[in-house]
């Protein structure tokens, strides 16, 4: 029996209106994320998975990315 991986890239919406899609480490995260969290909700800290990335969190309840030095937010999608 062959058994089939899916393989889930999570995308975050950037200011052009554009989705671009986070490093596979992170989209591992985030799912991982998501398999454990507390139906209501939860939140992902992106900087523990990538340095760059230490400003963002995703808000697990809203899908929605937010940098916390700047309080802008944008739209994530898995």
């Amino acid at each position: 029996m062959l058994l089939a991986s899916a393989v889930v890239v999570w995308e975050w919406l950037n200011e052009h209106g554009r989705w671009r899609p986070y490093s596979p480490a992170v989209s591992h995260q985030i799912e991982a994320a998501i398999r454990s969290s507390d139906p209501r909700g939860g939140s992902v800290v992106l900087g523990q998975v990538d340095s760059r990335l230490s400003p963002y969190i995703i808000d697990l309840q809203s899908m929605h990315q937010f940098r916390q030095d700047t309080e802008i937010n944008s739209r994530s999608n898995g």
